[in-house]
Formats: structure tokens, C-alpha cells, sequence
């Protein structure tokens, strides 16, 4: 599949998850929100990709970037095989000129983990996200890893797999059992996961991002205005409590000299006023506020 047509097909993808999935996602997953992403992940057009006229209005964005098609991909009653499923219909061949440049494994139990670990993508052409448990890889993920074939990141030696999260060293022994080029970023934490992602893209890129997202990790909700923050913004992703500021956020924040476009998209009830104003010593902070 060409870029064009998946630029297509990020349309289509992007519109049923609205019909389907809804825009607000409750994290952890309530029974309705779960039963809207099987929904959508069931139904037949994930199945066979229609292409559609116009455009998702992204420049150069993959569909697998989109935050509200990963929510839906987290809210699955089988989040391993939604994933799965949502790949297959990316590359439908699994052949070397249709395949992803890299793969990004993360644990489907650790929700705010997963979603920082997504932003990894940013750095790659055409990369996917698929999922994993802490000690072993289920076999459907195995089987995906196998069939797609990662064609690796230029910029990291050929990486194919990228594990990020609490993920013990025996799912990483048994990628490269397969053959697999892998990489793991360790962290037990939401916000230490999300300052090692942030320090890895910054090797990547050769600088830290000026835009930083902050998400409220007190807040369930997953709103409609934090989804699309998440989508409009490639900035990086670092995590913030009601009333704290995690250190690892505070190091992230230090790596920019007080440059940093700090966008939170949370009301009062997430990140308090004091935060808001401890983050102000980092640069420019906007509350986005939304349902």
C-alpha cells in the first residue's frame, strides 16, 4: 500500500473510529467504551479497506500515529488482537516493500505507559504499535512480528522492535530469538517511561522537542480536547499529577533551558493551579480545556 492510499485510508480509519469508538475514552475502560472499540474493531470495513475520496489532513501521517484509533486498539476487550488486526489491514502482504520500517511493543495493561511509548512513532515512516505482556509475548503478536518483518529505523542501526515499558529482559531474549533486531526502553512508571521516550526521540532528532504535552494522570476521562492535542501536536509526552510533578518530568523539563510550549489539556480537577504555575518556569504553559 502506497502512502497516498494510506492516506486515504486514514480517513476512513479516522471517521469510524468517531462513528464507532466515540471521541471521550474512560481510562481504565468501562464496559460501554470497551463494547464501542470491539465494535469497531469488528466491524467488516477494518476488514477490507475501502479507499475513499479526501484527505485526514495530516501532512505525511500514518493512521497508526492516530491517538483515538491506539484508545480504541486500549479499550478492546482483546487489546492483542485488535492491534493485530488493525496490522493487517495496514500491510496487507507482510512483503518487504510493505511492511513498517519498525514496530513499537508495549503492555496493553499499562494504558498511560502505552500511550507514551506511542510517541516513538513520530520518528518513523511508517511504523506500528502491537502489544505485549511483562514477562512473554502472546503468540499472536509473535506470529505478526514474523509475517510484517520490520524493514528497521536507518537512524538506529536497522532497530525492528522497539519494547518500551515494564517489559522484563525474557520478551526481549525471545524477538531476538526470531531474529528480530530489538531495543528496549525500561521504566516501571508512566512518567519514567515517558522521560526515557522523551530523551530517546531527542537522540533521534538531535534535540529535545520545544513542545510538550502534559497529561494529568489523576484525570480518567480521556476527553475529546486531550485526543486532539495528541493528534495535532508532535510534541513529546510527559505526565503530570493533580497536585505533583513527577521527577522525571521535572528532568525532561530542565533539558530545554526554559524554552518549552507547555500545552495541558485538563481542567483544575487534573492539574491544579500551583502546577501550572511550577511549570510556567519552563516556558509558556496553555490549559486546553474541553469535554
Amino acid at each position: 500500500m502506497n502512502r497516498t492510499n494510506r492516506s486515504l485510508l486514514s480517513a476512513f480509519l479516522f471517521l469510524s473510529v468517531s462513528l464507532y469508538a466515540g471521541w471521550s475514552f474512560v481510562w481504565p475502560a468501562g464496559v460501554a467504551d470497551a463494547e464501542r472499540a470491539d465494535m469497531f474493531f469488528s466491524h467488516d470495513s477494518i476488514q477490507q479497506p475501502k479507499v475513499v475520496n479526501g484527505s485526514d489532513g495530516q501532512t505525511g501521517r500514518d493512521p497508526s500515529l492516530d491517538p483515538s484509533l491506539l484508545s480504541a486498539m486500549l479499550l478492546a476487550k482483546d487489546p492483542v488482537q485488535a492491534a493485530v488486526q488493525f496490522s493487517r489491514t495496514l500491510w496487507l502482504d507482510g512483503s518487504m516493500n510493505n511492511s513498517p520500517d519498525v514496530v513499537i511493543l508495549a503492555d496493553p495493561q499499562d494504558k498511560p505507559g502505552a500511550l507514551a511509548a506511542s510517541r516513538l512513532l513520530l520518528f518513523s515512516k511508517n511504523g506500528t504499535m502491537l502489544f505485549t505482556g511483562k514477562y512473554v509475548t502472546p503468540e499472536a503478536t509473535l506470529i505478526e512480528l514474523v509475517r510484517l518483518r520490520p524493514s528497521g529505523l536507518a537512524s538506529q542501526s536497522g532497530v525492528q522492535v522497539i519494547a518500551a515499558g515494564d517489559i522484563h529482559q525474557r520478551v526481549i531474549d525471545q524477538l531476538r530469538r526470531l531474529g528480530l533486531r530489538t531495543e528496549r526502553i525500561q521504566a516501571a512508571a508512566p512518567e519514567a517511561l515517558a522521560g526515557a521516550v522523551d530523551a530517546y526521540t531527542a537522540q533521534l532528532s538531535g534535540k529535545h522537542n520545544r513542545a510538550v504535552i502534559m497529561l494529568p494522570l489523576d484525570q480518567k476521562p480521556f476527553s475529546s480536547s486531550m485526543l486532539h492535542l495528541l493528534k495535532e501536536k508532535e510534541g513529546s509526552l510527559l505526565f503530570v499529577k493533580r497536585f505533583f510533578i513527577p521527577r522525571e518530568t521535572f528532568q525532561a523539563l530542565e533539558q530545554r533551558d526554559g524554552g518549552s510550549n507547555i500545552y495541558i489539556p485538563g481542567s483544575l480537577e487534573a492539574v491544579s493551579k500551583q502546577v501550572e504555575r511550577r511549570l510556567q518556569r519552563y516556558g509558556e504553559v496553555t490549559r486546553i480545556s474541553g469535554d
